[in-house]
């Protein structure tokens, strides 16, 4: 169930991404035609990429760094190392992810018309 969801979520944010791209594109093109060497929402994107991949850089290894530093105790307590392991690269590529997905989110709801 749980994977079901986790799945469902990534789609969800494929689609999103999309969406966003496809709303931004024509700011940015406009923003291309002006004398301007770089515009406001072109900055931001690219800022807030910078940002994104740092701070997703940073949890991950928090979240590897916790796991390893839990890792024997979880071993002598009977747990599989394989196992171990498995939740640990997930835990890492989840804390990875979350920054972009808080980005993208918001980026989706300042570019949405009307809302």
């Amino acid at each position: 169930m749980r994977t079901a969801r986790k799945k469902q979520r990534h789609i969800a944010d494929a689609q999103l991404a999309a969406m966003v791209i496809a709303m931004r594109l024509p700011v940015m093109a406009m923003e291309s035609l002006t004398d301007k060497t770089r515009g406001p929402e072109t900055s931001r994107a690219v800022s807030e990429k910078v940002a994104a991949a740092v701070d997703g850089a940073v949890s991950a290894q928090l979240s590897v760094m916790n796991s390893a530093a839990t890792f024997w105790l979880d071993v002598m307590s009977g747990k599989s190392p394989a196992s171990l392991i498995n939740a640990a690269v997930n835990k890492a590529t989840d804390a990875a992810l979350k920054p972009g997905r808080k980005t993208l989110r918001a980026n989706y709801k300042r570019l949405v018309p009307g809302a």
